[in-house]
C-alpha cells in the first residue's frame, strides 16, 4: 500500500508548479476513493464521463480502438492524473478506453467540484494547467524517441518505466513502441542474449 507521502511526492512530479499543501489538501478534501480490478475500466468507450481520477496506486493505460486495432497512448502510474479529455471538455461520449493493467486505486474528483476548484483556486489552477504542460511536453519527447531505432526505443522504455514489463501485455507494449509483438519479442530475445554474452 502506498503511503500519502509517497503519493504526494508523486503528485509533484506531474506538474509544473509546485504542490502546496493547500493544493494536497483541495484535492485529498475533494476526493472520493475508487477501487479497480486489473482489466477493469475506469472510462470505457461510448462513456459521457468527465470526471477525473489521480492513480493512487496501480497502473493504467490509456487505448483507441481503430477497426478492432489497438493504439496504446499513454500509460499512467502514480500520482498520474487521467480523465477522458472528449469527454470532459465536450460532454460526448468518450473515445478512448482508461484500463487497469494491475489493480488500482484512484481519487475521484466529480468534473463539478474540480471546476469549482479551478475558480476559487489560482495555485490549484496554476498546478493543474502545470500537469498538462509537464504532458504535452512528455508527448514532444515520446515522438522524437519513435523515430529512434526499435531496440533503442525498447531499451528507453524498459529503462524509465521497468515497472511495465511486469504488468502490461505485451501487445499494449508493442502497440506504444509502434511495432507488432513479433518484433518486441525479437528485440527483447536478442538483448537476453547480449546480455548473457557480456557476462
Amino acid at each position: 500500500m502506498i503511503s500519502d507521502a509517497d503519493f504526494r511526492n508523486a503528485l509533484k512530479e506531474e506538474s509544473d508548479f509546485p504542490l502546496t499543501d493547500n493544493i494536497f489538501r483541495h484535492i485529498t478534501e475533494n476526493s472520493d476513493v475508487h477501487k479497480f480490478m486489473r482489466g477493469e475500466a475506469i472510462i470505457d468507450f461510448g462513456d459521457v464521463n468527465q470526471d477525473i481520477y489521480l492513480i493512487k496506486e496501480g497502473i493504467v493505460r490509456g487505448y483507441m480502438l481503430n477497426e478492432g486495432v489497438e493504439t496504446n497512448l499513454y500509460f499512467g502510474m502514480e500520482g498520474t492524473l487521467v480523465t477522458s479529455m472528449h469527454s470532459y471538455s465536450t460532454n460526448s461520449q468518450a473515445i478512448i478506453r482508461i484500463e487497469c493493467c494491475s489493480p488500482t486505486t484512484t481519487l475521484h474528483i466529480r468534473k463539478n467540484k474540480f471546476d469549482s476548484l479551478m475558480a476559487e483556486s489560482n495555485e490549484f489552477c496554476q498546478w493543474v494547467a502545470g500537469v498538462f504542460t509537464r504532458r504535452c511536453c512528455y508527448a514532444e519527447l515520446k515522438d522524437k524517441v519513435m523515430n529512434g531505432d526499435a531496440k533503442w526505443r525498447y531499451e528507453w522504455l524498459e529503462r524509465c518505466r521497468p515497472e511495465l514489463f511486469e504488468n502490461v501485455p505485451l501487445k499494449a507494449i508493442a502497440s506504444y513502441l509502434k511495432m507488432t509483438e513479433v518484433h518486441v519479442s525479437r528485440i527483447r530475445k536478442k538483448i537476453l542474449q547480449e546480455k548473457k554474452h557480456n557476462h
